[in-house]
């Protein structure tokens, strides 16, 4: 009876990631706390399914009241594809978009196993397809994405194969933090540069990932799942790596990034030593702040380059906030716009990221 087998397959693998979400956000509670002032708005836009809405923070550039059009970048968090992360990357979100004057969309997806592959893809292409709308904002010919882990994953297939479906962007750079590029290899096979079992990820976690997002095998070959396994001239002529010496996956990541040399194209490969998957998270440790700060520095400045934009220096804090920014930059974004089913964004303005609600004390005796 394989329906039935399958039934009780997804329950386990259900109340499994339940105990591993619970763990994660009390250890990414912290993350979520804005360590960068910002003007962020939070808006929920329309996607291929009618009645849902794809959520996105909108992280605007520093001369958007003057002139709002300007290059644009779409980001994508960290999660195993199962686990929140959603607002954990807004330190390279507010620095990429004050120090290149450019917007940055942080975007969100949907995480399995309740929504399996190609759940997160189709997110991803919906959310370009709604930058494709808005040329009033972007500059669509020079348009990145970026992404951590998971979220790299989802950019690299939206700079490869998802960037030859048209959406009207010209998708100049993809720039990934430790992505995974193939996931038919076994995480057995999977080892660090140095020999040196990852801290953070082990063989159960990633196999357990893997058997939530594609717990069909044959979808693993699939190149919207391992972009390696794809056609490499899809790929923009500059791609930015940054991998981890003790992360398990660091030599896909390396590899992909040999494979996509081909005396044309700009690759950089940046690792970051001593330093294992999710390091710029992880606040353990005195070298936490200067190994992300190196990280994110390198990335910029080729980020820079590759969509030739032109860099203002990152600002000194805090910034004076002129009265009704918030109003005027909530009315640019959802002015004008109607998604498909022609409903009107919704649209929401909060100053942090959500955070995990405190669980309820029990009554005093």
């Amino acid at each position: 009876m394989p329906g039935f087998s399958q039934s009780l397959s997804y329950l386990r693998l259900k109340c499994e990631a339940c105990v591993v979400r619970r763990f994660a956000n009390r250890a990414q509670r912290d993350g979520y706390t804005l360590e960068l002032p910002t003007q962020r708005q939070l808006i929920k836009i329309p996607s291929r399914d009618t009645g849902r809405r794809v959520r996105i923070w909108v992280y605007p550039h520093l001369d958007w009241n003057r002139s709002p059009k300007r290059p644009g970048m779409i980001n994508w968090h960290g999660s195993g594809f199962v686990v929140g992360g959603f607002g954990l990357d807004h330190v390279w979100c507010t620095e990429a978009a004050y120090d290149l004057g450019i917007w940055v969309i942080d975007a969100d997806y949907r995480k399995a196993p309740e929504n399996p592959f190609p759940a997160a893809v189709h997110d991803a292409e919906d959310v370009l397809g709604w930058v494709s709308t808005r040329p009033d904002l972007f500059d669509l010919d020079r348009v990145a994405v970026s992404g951590f882990a998971s979220g790299a994953t989802l950019a690299l297939v939206a700079a490869s194969t998802l960037r030859r479906a048209d959406h009207g962007l010209n998708i100049r750079v993809p720039v990934v933090f430790y992505p995974i590029t193939n996931s038919d290899i076994d995480s057995a096979r999977k080892r660090p540069p140095q020999r040196e079992l990852s801290v953070s990820l082990s063989i159960r976690i990633t196999r357990f990932f893997n058997k939530c997002y594609v717990p069909n095998r044959d979808d693993r070959l699939n190149p919207r799942v391992s972009p390696d396994l794809g056609d490499l001239e899809s790929f923009p002529d500059h791609v930015v790596f940054t991998t981890a010496e003790h992360d398990v996956f660091a030599p896909e990541g390396m590899t992909l990034a040999d494979n996509l040399r081909n005396g044309r194209r700009t690759v950089i490969s940046f690792m970051v030593q001593g330093a294992n998957h999710g390091f710029d998270k992880d606040r353990r440790g005195d070298d936490f702040e200067r190994r992300r700060a190196t990280a994110y520095s390198v990335a910029r400045d080729h980020l820079d380059n590759a969509l030739q934009a032109v860099a203002l220096g990152f600002p000194q804090f805090p910034l004076p906030a002129p009265p009704g920014d918030a109003e005027r930059l909530r009315d640019l974004l959802v002015s004008g716009y109607r998604g498909p089913n022609r409903h009107r964004v919704r649209q929401w303005v909060c100053d942090s990221a959500p955070r995990p609600r405190p669980r309820p004390r029990p009554p005093a005796n």
